[in-house]
């Protein structure tokens, strides 16, 4: 059985469009939001910007809220209107913004504590224009100057 390799994406461009990534493998990186072992849900915040994450096929684990992970998984539709999602309404910060219509089915996470965002996120826009995949708004948003400002939400 082949596995697709998870494609760097941020929760940004996640949340901006959401149809787009559905059935997409990617990897994403941010920080652990909130974990409900009992409903194998959880959520990945990354600046302002929330990814509902299923963790059932991760297994048993512990996971710590405030850390840094990367997660491998399958973009998928979420069930219903987003209701069930994995962070009651009331805990989201006002400022969040995220996309309850979809949600990463991960099966890989791995702690990610010391890793630079900024540097990180220069990287992976730098090896987009390498292989000639890199949006246009994504690059604008990547020259000195502009880029995004990503701190912690909760």
């Amino acid at each position: 059985m082949y596995l697709e390799p998870g494609r760097p994406v941020f929760l940004d461009e996640l949340v901006a469009e959401p149809a787009r990534h559905v059935g997409q493998t990617v990897r994403v990186t941010g920080t652990l939001h909130s974990y409900s072992p009992a409903l194998d849900r959880a959520a990945l915040v990354d600046g302002q910007y929330l990814l509902g994450v299923d963790t059932r096929l991760l297994g048993v684990r512990q996971y710590h809220v405030g850390q840094t992970y990367q997660l491998i998984g399958v973009v998928a539709a979420a069930d219903g209107d987003g209701g069930d999602g994995p962070v009651p309404p009331d805990q989201l910060p006002e400022d969040a913004r995220w996309a309850p219509q979809i949600a990463l089915q991960a099966r890989v996470a791995k702690e990610a504590d010391g890793l630079d965002m900024a540097i990180y996120r220069k990287s992976v826009h730098a090896l987009r224009r390498f292989l000639g995949t890199e949006p246009q708004a994504a690059a604008a948003a990547d020259r000195p100057g502009t880029e995004p400002t990503h701190g912690s939400v909760g």
